[in-house]
C-alpha cells in the first residue's frame, strides 16, 4: 500500500502528515510558517517540512495534496492572493513538484475541510453533501455525486455568496455577503458599533472596557448571561446563515448540512435562529425535513485529512 503525503499551509504553521491509502495517519509534523520572512524562506520550509514525511522510496509514494487558503486557481495550480502568507500568483504545484516529488494537487482550505467532512467525518455514507466552516469567516466545501465542486477551479465560496447588497464591506472586498453579515469577524464588528454608539451592553464589561477586546467568543459570553444587545446580534448572524442554507437547500437539495467552526459552539444561541432562517427560506418544509444540519465530527487535523483525501479522489484510489 502507498503513501498519500496531505499538507496544510498556514499563515502561522505548515503542517505534513502521512497517511495510507485508507487515510489512517501514519506520521504528522509541523514546524512555524515564518510568513514575514518573505516568500523564498515559505517556500523552504514548506519543501523541508513535506521531505520529512515522505516514504523512503519514490515508489511508495501515491501522491501529495496540499490545503491552501483562498483564493487559488486548482486547475492552474496557481496560489494567487492568501490573506497571510507571502505567496501572490505563485505556481505552488509545480514548484512542489520540482523540488520535491510529484505528483502533487492543491484544494481551498474550505473546500477540502468539506472533502474530509465526506469521506471520514460527519458526511460518510451520504453522496450530495454541503459543509460550512463558520468561524472568524464562512467558507464552505460542496459534494455532489460524491465529487467536491470547484467549477473552473474557484467555485466553492459559499460564504462570499451576496446575501445583503450594500451590506457592510467584507475583508474579501465586496459587501454584503454571508461572512460579512454573520461570520465571527461581523459579530465582533457589529458589537463594537454599536457600543461606539453608546448602547448599553454587558459585552462592555466583559472586554474590560477596551474595544480590542470585543469579539465573538465575548458578544456569546453576554448573549448566555442574558444580554439584549448581544442575543440580537446573534439572532440576526444565525438568521442570515439559515436563510442561506435554506436556499443552498432549495439549489443543490443535498442530504445534509455539516456544520464546522468556532461559531458553532455558541450551541442554541446560534442554531436556533439559523434553523428558523431555514424554515423562512425554503418553499415547502419537505427542504428542511429531510435534509439534516449536523456538526462536523473531524478535529484539527481536519485540512491534512482532507488535502490526502483529494490524492485518493484524484487518484482514484
Amino acid at each position: 500500500m502507498r503513501t498519500i503525503i496531505g499538507v496544510d499551509v498556514g499563515g502561522t504553521l505548515l503542517r505534513a502528515a502521512a497517511f495510507d491509502e485508507d487515510l489512517h495517519l501514519l506520521e504528522r509534523v509541523e514546524q512555524p510558517t515564518l510568513a514575514g520572512r518573505g516568500s523564498e524562506v515559505v517556500l523552504d520550509r514548506l519543501y523541508e517540512t513535506i521531505r520529512q514525511v515522505l516514504p523512503e522510496s519514490p515508489e511508495d509514494l501515491a501522491g501529495i495534496g496540499i490545503v491552501l487558503p483562498g483564493p487559488l486557481d486548482i486547475h492552474a495550480g496557481v496560489l494567487i492572493a492568501p490573506p497571510n502568507l507571502p505567496l501572490k500568483n505563485t505556481p505552488i504545484v509545480r514548484l512542489v513538484e520540482e523540488n520535491v516529488a510529484k505528483p502533487v494537487f492543491m484544494g481551498n482550505d474550505a473546500d477540502l475541510a468539506g472533502l474530509a467532512e465526506y469521506m471520514q467525518g460527519a458526511g460518510r455514507g451520504t453522496k450530495n453533501m454541503i459543509y460550512m466552516t463558520l468561524s472568524t469567516g464562512i467558507g464552505g466545501g460542496v459534494i455532489v455525486d460524491g465529487k467536491l465542486q470547484t467549477g473552473q477551479g474557484m467555485g466553492g465560496e459559499i460564504g462570499h455568496m451576496v446575501i445583503l447588497p450594500d451590506g457592510p464591506l467584507c475583508g474579501c472586498g465586496q459587501r454584503g455577503d454571508l461572512a460579512a453579515v454573520a461570520s465571527g469577524t461581523a459579530i465582533a464588528r457589529s458589537a463594537r458599533e454599536r457600543l461606539a454608539r453608546g448602547e448599553e451592553s454587558l459585552v462592555w464589561e466583559l472586554a474590560e472596557q477596551d474595544m480590542d477586546n470585543v469579539s465573538a467568543r465575548v458578544v456569546a459570553m453576554a448573549a448566555h448571561q442574558g444580554d439584549p444587545m448581544a442575543t440580537e446580534i446573534f439572532t440576526r448572524a444565525g438568521r442570515y446563515i439559515g436563510l442561506h442554507i435554506g436556499s443552498l437547500m432549495m439549489l443543490l437539495n443535498p442530504d445534509m448540512f455539516v456544520l464546522g467552526g468556532g461559531l458553532t459552539k455558541a450551541g442554541a444561541l446560534l442554531l436556533d435562529p439559523l434553523h428558523e432562517g431555514v424554515r423562512e427560506a425554503v418553499m415547502h418544509p419537505r427542504f428542511y425535513e429531510n435534509t439534516p444540519i449536523v456538526h462536523a465530527e473531524l478535529g484539527s487535523d481536519i485540512g491534512l485529512i482532507g488535502a490526502a483525501a483529494l490524492v485518493r479522489q484524484r487518484l482514484g484510489l
